[in-house]
């Protein structure tokens, strides 16, 4: 393989403080006392070392085994490519795992699923991730014939394997991450859409709802039939009634079919479930199964019924993938700001080499999962550093010319990575379940790997390589940090720094207006070029995240860990589009995040500073206002709601106990605080997620007793209130959810944002997927 480099400034991988910190932190090997005893350059080594030791079994000469360690210590030493976390911390190690997504079968019986726990706890100790479905589990209530008893459900077992991961997390080398998958289809759909309604429950794990082709043709067809979920252990169908807690129902509760004699949750009303949870909490996501198992290479060892924890690699049950990304900004040339193909195809190639040598290397803590996973062989090369490499090409992110830029590399990514595994092939064989794969075609390429490429969100190891992370577009141009001294401090995006220290434009006033948070196209020193394309996550419109993500979508072998970042004020119907958009355009699965969804958040002022600029006020109470009273039997008497509307929509909320008791003070606090905020332009959804399901204790006590009693305290009910005015059903949104309370990271305690499945705390690196 030819060594031609592009020739670039050394490492990037220690330049700053945040990178040597992250390094101690989680990669570097320490003594039995916690002490690092390994460098950087140490650690490069290490894992080339290790790595290309693979190659010995296929015959090279050790001279040749330690040049291409060589190429591969360059290659991570420039950033140009890193291996997912497993590797770096893993490889050289005794018995060191390298791969870092998994996927566990959960059967329907104790044993099974116990045996899920260890399988689990074994996977997550030494730093991988687990997917779940949890489809073929019966559902709450159904009979249990050994015992003549009734199970506790899909969510009951899922708080085991939450729990596991809890416990794992002690000891292991990086935080677990779980995701679980149901079908829209199995009876509990609703309890499990409406799991982390309580921020505090199942916080190791991502949900995602498994959305079928029919569904969604019953969604654009027929959206107000109802509903048909199936018993996945007797096959029998069942329709959901409206009216039964979401929490707690059980299969006795469900209706069979043909035996409608009440209202039942239509196709719409599920979909639209999940729309609002997504937009109340970034959950679930949705992952469209039909498409992925269309993709699905070895359709003849068994359905794909699940993912990774960020969604990127869907896997068959004990199937394991390890993943690395390039660097695609590293490959700009600065001379004339133009993609360098020709090197960046030999990275390409040098990255697929190292990918499989990775399978060799790893130590499997399952033998089903070393079998399964050497018989395919699969492999995840993906990229980062995309929304720099726009940058520097002159792009902005939300651009017909990006979406075709993207389009262009995917394709680039694919065409490359697979000739690299057909040259393998021919030197090593292809892999083992190859002739009964759907490669094996008369006019086929015979492939090394089942699958070659892959989009991963690259938390940990974009900050390693001072990018921006997988496909997402840059997240801000200032981020504030935590150091393990507990100092804080300000840094520039590193591209950003780079250019203004290169160009000779970052002066000290030009620093002080980013920190400021001005504007860079009102910042006089940035040139005007690179203030155009300077496009941050929340710039860029919802459409164009979805465009992108389908651009890479279409000559992506896996998936895409993609979210869609919303400022507070998105609305249910923006998610719903987002979410319709993406299956139009044939992407695998999306996620959302809309900012303070998770930390209580109301609204993100985009101020200046300290200063009230750029603040709202409320619009001016209109002389006439027309609404409707609603009743609720409270703990301390019986509460009315009135909300009203202006021709702007929403204004203003009262309510009064109709006999002396209560809190009418808190009562009265609390509407004029909504008031002010409708007419501020709050969206009336952001109201009612922040009061929905907040507890007093005199209504919870007459609630035990008093079937009349359907809220929580008068904050619930003028949710229920507000939602009414909107135009839905009382009860239609989850009536007993928590007010989103925030994910705070738990080294530095800072508020963690979402990226791609994970959650990444900004101050001091950590993340909840490695």
């Amino acid at each position: 393989m030819s060594t031609r480099r592009r020739r670039r400034r050394g490492s990037l991988l220690t330049r700053t403080r945040l990178q040597r910190t992250l390094l101690r932190r989680r990669y570097l090997l320490k003594d039995g006392t916690g002490r690092v005893v390994e460098t950087p350059p140490e650690m490069l080594c290490r894992v080339a070392n290790a790595v290309a030791a693979s190659e010995r079994r296929y015959g090279p000469s050790e001279s040749e085994v330690e040049s291409l360690a060589n190429q591969f210590r360059q290659l991570m030493a420039e950033a140009c490519f890193l291996p997912n976390s497993p590797t770096l911390m893993n490889a050289g190690r005794e018995n060191g795992m390298l791969s870092a997504c998994f996927v566990l079968l959960v059967p329907d019986d104790l044993e099974g699923i116990f045996e899920a726990v260890k399988n689990t706890a074994m996977i997550q100790k030494v730093g991988g991730g687990t997917g779940f479905a949890v489809d073929s589990l019966r559902p709450t209530g159904d009979l249990v014939a050994s015992s003549g008893g009734t199970t506790s459900g899909p969510i009951s077992f899922l708080k085991v394997l939450c729990e596991t991961t809890r416990a794992i997390q002690q000891g292991s080398f990086r935080r677990g991450a779980n995701m679980a998958m149901m079908s829209v289809a199995h009876p509990d759909i609703v309890k499990f859409l409406g799991a982390k309604d309580d921020p505090a429950a199942f916080e190791n794990f991502n949900l995602s709802a498994k959305v079928s082709d029919a569904f969604m043709r019953a969604l654009a067809d027929r959206p107000n039939e109802p509903h048909v979920v199936t018993n996945p252990r007797t096959g029998e169908q069942y329709l959901i009634p409206r009216d039964i807690d979401l929490h707690t129902y059980t299969l006795s509760d469900l209706i069979p079919v043909g035996h409608v004699s009440m209202e039942v949750f239509t196709v719409r009303q599920i979909w639209d479930r999940i729309v609002r949870r997504a937009h109340a909490t970034g959950e679930p996501g949705v992952c469209f199964i039909d498409r992925v198992n269309r993709d699905n290479p070895t359709p003849h060892l068994g359905r794909i019924e699940a993912t990774n924890p960020c969604g990127e690699q869907p896997l068959l049950p004990y199937e394991s993938c390890n993943l690395g990304s390039v660097n695609v900004s590293r490959f700009v040339r600065h001379s004339d700001s133009t993609l360098d193909w020709d090197a960046l195809g030999e990275a390409i190639a040098l990255a697929v080499r190292f990918l499989d040598d990775v399978i060799d290397a790893s130590h499997y803590p399952i033998p089903k999962i070393e079998e399964l996973t050497k018989g395919n062989r699969k492999i995840g090369l993906g990229l980062m550093g995309f929304a720099d490499a726009l940058v520097l090409l002159g792009m902005r992110y939300d651009s017909q010319k990006a979406e075709a830029f993207a389009d262009r590399l995917a394709a680039f990514f694919r065409e490359e990575a697979r000739k690299a595994s057909e040259e393998l092939a021919r030197q090593r064989g292809p892999f083992p379940n190859y002739e009964e794969s759907t490669r094996h075609t008369p006019d086929g390429r015979i492939l090394r790997n089942a699958t070659c490429t892959t989009i991963a969100p690259t938390g940990s190891i974009s900050l390693l390589a001072g990018c921006s992370s997988g496909i997402e577009p840059i997240h801000s141009l200032v981020t504030e940090r935590r150091a393990l001294d507990g100092q804080t401090y300000v840094e520039l995006h590193p591209l950003l720094r780079q250019l203004g220290e290169e160009k000779g434009w970052m002066s000290g006033e030009v620093r002080a207006a980013l920190l400021e948070g001005v504007p860079v196209a009102e910042i006089p020193g940035i040139p005007e070029p690179l203030a155009r394309v300077l496009v941050t996550a929340h710039e860029a419109a919802p459409e164009w995240h979805v465009r992108i993500q389908a651009a890479f979508q279409r000559h992506i072998d896996n998936a895409v860990s993609k979210t869609v970042n919303l400022p507070a004020t998105a609305t249910v119907e923006e998610v719903d589009r987002i979410y319709h958009r993406a299956y139009e355009r044939g992407c695998k699965g999306i996620t959302v995040y809309r900012d303070g969804s998770r930390t209580g958040q109301t609204l993100s002022s985009a101020g200046r500073g300290p200063g009230a600029e750029g603040m709202s006020s409320p619009r001016p109470r209109a002389r006439v206002t027309s609404g409707k009273t609603q009743k609720f039997r409270m703990g301390c008497g019986t509460l009315f709601v009135t909300v009203n509307e202006d021709k702007k929509g929403l204004c203003e909320v009262f309510a009064n106990l109709g006999k002396a008791g209560g809190c009418p003070s808190q009562s009265e606090a609390t509407c004029r605080a909504v008031s002010a905020a409708l007419r501020s332009g709050v969206a009336p959804e952001v109201l009612i997620e922040q009061l929905q399901g907040i507890r007093c204790l005199s209504t919870a006590t007459a609630r035990k007793g008093n079937g009349d009693i359907d809220v929580l305290s008068c904050p619930d009910a003028i949710a229920k209130a507000l939602e009414e005015a909107m135009g839905g059903k009382q009860g239609q949104s989850p009536d007993t959810a928590e007010a989103p309370r925030g994910r705070k990271c738990p080294h530095c305690g800072a508020a963690m944002r979402k990226l791609s499945g994970c959650f990444i705390c900004d101050r001091c690196a950590e993340d909840s997927c490695g």
